[in-house]
């Protein structure tokens, strides 16, 4: 799979922030996505079974992005990987 990159958008909390997504593939196949929220450090989104949806990886938990807004990006990014399972 091609590494596909993202910016785009999000409006939460009254605050206008822009995120850059790139996907990738893990060692195991599994899509994740290397996400920088208003040029932040990057931190990794995977896809989470227990909450069925992406979610940031624990380890890489950023204070810049609430749960509101760790939400509205996954619900984006599932839009994306969706488009990529599609493409391939």
């Amino acid at each position: 799979m091609k590494t596909k990159r993202e910016t785009f958008e999000i409006i939460s909390g009254d605050k206008l922030y822009t995120v850059n997504a790139a996907s990738y593939l893990n060692g195991s196949d599994q899509l994740r996505f290397r996400v920088s929220v208003n040029n932040s450090p990057v931190c990794i989104f995977r896809w989470d079974e227990g909450s069925e949806r992406f979610a940031i990886m624990r380890d890489d938990r950023d204070p810049v992005i609430s749960t509101s807004l760790e939400k509205l990006i996954a619900q984006k990014l599932e839009n994306i990987s969706e488009v990529l399972q599609t493409a391939a």
